[in-house]
C-alpha cells in the first residue's frame, strides 16, 4: 500500500499500533450517506475496507459503527444512529479485529510459501467471514506439493518471527526483496515477515507469526486459469477442527466404528447402496410391466392418466412406457418430487400422436420444464398443488387428438 499524508485527512491510529483497541477523537465533519449518519474523526483506530481485508466494527461513544470506508485519505465510519457528541471515545471489536489480523498475516506468510516452492504469483485475496481465499497464478498443484507448501507456512508460525511494518520511498523499495512491485506511487507500507516475506501492504499484522497460530488449507478450486485456495489460521482453525472433529464422531457413531475406519464403511455402504438401487430399478421394472397389464384389463379407453403420490418419477415413467408398449393408448401420469411434481406425457407409435405438442398448452397455464420425444415426454412442475390440472389439461388435448376435432 502506498500512502501520501496532508492536511485534512485521518490520521490512521491502526498504522501505528494494530493492537490499539480503545482511544479519543474528535468529530471534524458529518455526512449522510445511503440513508446512514456518517462522520470524520481527526483520528482513528478503525481500519477501512482495503485490500481484501475487511472493515473494523464497534463503537464510538455508545453508537454502534456497522461500516468503515476509506475516500480521499479520510476516513468515513457509518453509525446506526446519529451521534450527538463531538469528542468521541471509540472502542473497536477486537475479536473481529484479531482474527482479521491472523487471516491476513498467515496469507503473507502462505503467499511467500507458495512463491518460494512453486514461483506462485498472489494474484487477488479475500479475507471472508468464514474462510479466506487466495488466487495463485499456477495451473495445478500436486497434493504432495501443496503439502510441502502447507508445511513451509507452518513453519513459518511456529518460529515465531517478528512482524515488522515501515513506509518507505519508492526509491527505497530497492533495497527489500518485494514479493509484488505496487501498483501505487508514493509512500509505500512495507509489511516484513522478518527475512521470509516483504510485502507492499496496509493491512493489520500481528506482532509475530507464533500469534497467527496453525495455517490449513481447506480446499483448491480452478479459476481464471489459476487455482484459489481457500484457508483458515488461528482461531478460526482450532473452530474448523473442532467442527470436523464433531462430524467425524457423530459418522463413526453412525456406523458403530472407529474415527478411523469411517471411510472405509462409509465407501461399503455406499457400494451396496449402489447395488440394492440397481436391483430396486429392475423390480419397478418388472413390476410396473404387470401394473400396466392390470390397468389396461380393467380401462378400456385409449387415454390412460392418473396421479400417484405413492410413486416415485421414475415409477410412473417406466409404468407409462410398459402401458404404451402394450397397447395402442396414451397416457398422462403425475407423481411428487421434492419441491413439485413430475408429469409423464406418452404414446404409442401406432396412433401417430406427437406428445410434444400438448407442451405449450400445460407451460401457458403453469410453470413447467422439461422435454423429450414424440412418444415421450417428461416436464417437472415446483407447483405440486396443480398436478392433478396438468394431468386433466393433457387428457382434454388427448381427447382432441383422439377424435380429430
Amino acid at each position: 500500500m502506498t500512502i501520501n499524508n496532508s492536511e485534512g485527512e485521518t490520521r490512521p491510529l491502526y498504522f501505528e499500533d494494530a493492537y490499539l483497541q480503545e482511544f479519543k477523537a474528535r468529530v471534524v465533519e458529518r455526512k449522510i450517506r445511503e440513508g446512514f449518519p456518517v462522520v470524520v474523526l481527526d483520528r482513528t483506530a478503525f481500519y477501512p475496507e482495503s485490500g481484501g481485508q475487511p472493515h473494523d466494527l464497534g463503537w464510538l461513544n455508545e453508537v454502534r459503527v456497522i461500516r468503515v470506508e476509506e475516500e480521499n485519505g479520510c476516513i468515513l465510519h457509518f453509525l446506526e444512529r446519529e451521534l450527538p457528541d463531538d469528542e468521541v471515545y471509540g472502542k473497536i471489536d477486537w475479536e473481529r479485529r484479531f482474527d482479521h489480523m491472523q487471516q491476513h498475516t498467515g496469507q503473507h506468510i502462505l503467499s511467500q510459501a507458495f512463491y518460494e516452492l512453486v514461483r506462485g504469483e498472489t494474484l487477488s485475496f479475500h479475507l471472508g467471514q468464514a474462510e479466506s481465499t487466495v488466487e495463485i497464478g499456477i495451473p495445478s498443484i500436486k497434493d504432495e506439493v501443496l503439502q510441502e507448501v502447507e508445511e513451509l507456512a507452518n513453519r513459518i508460525v511456529f518460529s515465531d518471527l517478528e512482524v515488522k511494518s515501515y513506509f518507505l520511498s519508492e526509491e527505497e523499495t530497492d533495497s527489500i526483496p518485494l514479493r509484488k512491485l505496487p501498483k501505487k506511487s508514493g509512500m509505500i507500507r512495507v509489511v516484513e515477515v522478518d527475512g521470509f516475506d516483504y510485502s507492499a501492504c496496509g493491512g493489520t499484522h500481528c506482532r509475530r507469526t507464533g500469534e497467527v497460530g496453525l495455517i490449513k488449507i481447506l480446499r483448491q478450486e480452478k479459476i481464471r486459469g489459476n487455482v484459489r485456495f481457500s484457508f483458515v489460521c488461528g482461531f478460526r482453525a482450532l473452530r474448523e477442527f473442532e467442527n470436523r472433529r464433531r462430524w467425524l464422531q457423530a459418522t463413526a457413531r453412525l456406523f458403530s466404528a472407529e474415527e478411523s475406519e469411517t471411510f472405509a464403511c462409509a465407501e461399503k455402504n455406499l457400494n451396496e447402496l449402489r447395488n440394492l438401487k440397481k436391483r430396486v430399478k429392475k423390480l419397478e421394472e418388472k413390476l410396473s410391466f404387470y401394473e400396466a397389464r392390470e390397468i389396461l384389463a380393467q380401462n378400456r379407453s385409449r387415454i390412460i392418466s392418473g396421479y400417484f403420490k405413492d410413486k416415485s418419477p421414475e415409477e410412473i415413467k417406466f409404468l407409462a412406457l410398459n402401458l404404451v408398449h402394450q397397447a395402442d393408448v396414451m397416457a398422462a401420469l403425475a407423481a411428487d418430487r421434492e419441491g413439485g411434481f413430475h408429469l409423464v406425457l406418452a404414446s404409442a407409435d401406432a396412433l401417430k400422436v406427437d406428445v410434444r405438442e400438448v407442451m405449450p398448452v400445460l407451460q401457458a397455464k403453469m410453470p413447467l420444464k422439461g422435454g423429450g420425444s414424440s412418444t415421450l415426454v417428461e416436464l417437472v412442475s415446483p407447483e405440486k398443488d396443480r398436478a392433478q390440472e396438468a394431468v386433466k389439461t393433457a387428457v382434454e388435448f388427448f381427447e382432441r387428438k383422439v377424435s380429430g376435432s
